[in-house]
């Protein structure tokens, strides 16, 4: 699915150009209602879904979760941002190298990384990734969105984001994957997450943020289909 003001779906009536696309309540809400709607057409036949979010979807993921609206079959998040929010990792990754924090946070607030191939790896991918890929993924995320996901002014009132503990979803299965090179969620940010929902962490070798995108995102597909094997889901 495309979030509101992502993929293919249009800005919601009345959004200014400054605005964000929706709250994470709103979000999560529209993907409950996806789920409900596929649920419903698959009748008899339906399962509960999986659902896998990355980066600040993996709050709307972990949001769905936990309001309960829909039964989650499990919850897999990768490079997600931990239920706490990005606030901790920003400080973190300034401590650590303050310079190449500022580039990457002009980069996000300016969408440079749409445009400028060179900032994009920096901010998502590793250095074995081919330059032409680089370039397509920078072209198709200044393209994906006409508005900013989330208000992270407002975000706080909403954060954290509580554990499951409804009838449908408290017992649902976490799995939490990010990569070594992540410069956006790092490992402290990955061990939070693990924690707060009690999942199961896998960090591998050389990925950086995209690990659905990156050189080696074959071994984060395959960490994926293990957790599900071995999860029966």
């Amino acid at each position: 699915m495309s979030l509101r003001a992502h993929g293919t779906s249009g800005k919601t009536p009345g959004s200014a150009a400054s605005a964000a696309a929706g709250t994470l309540e709103t979000h999560a809400r529209d993907v409950a209602e996806v789920i409900e709607a596929e649920m419903k057409a698959m009748g008899e036949d339906a399962v509960a879904p999986i659902i896998v979010g990355h980066s600040f979807g993996g709050l709307v993921a972990q949001r769905v979760a936990a309001d309960d609206v829909v039964e989650v079959g499990g919850v897999c998040l990768l490079a997600s941002v931990p239920p706490t929010g990005n606030a901790a990792m920003v400080r973190r990754f300034l401590k650590r190298d303050f310079f190449a924090s500022v580039k990457i946070t002009y980069a996000f607030i300016t969408k440079a990384f749409g445009t400028n191939a060179a900032l994009c790896r920096e901010c998502f991918f590793s250095p074995e990734l081919p330059q032409a890929d680089v370039e397509r993924f920078a072209a198709s995320i200044n393209d994906s969105s006409s508005l900013r996901m989330l208000d992270l002014k407002t975000l706080d009132a909403s954060l954290p984001v509580p554990r499951p503990s409804g009838t449908k979803n408290r017992d649902a299965p976490f799995f939490i994957l990010g990569g070594s090179r992540d410069f956006v969620v790092d490992r402290e940010g990955l061990e939070e997450t693990s924690a707060w929902f009690a999942g199961e962490l896998r960090v591998v070798d050389g990925l950086a943020h995209d690990v659905m995108l990156d050189a080696d995102w074959r071994v984060a597909a395959d960490a994926i289909d293990d957790w599900l094997e071995r999860n029966n889901l």
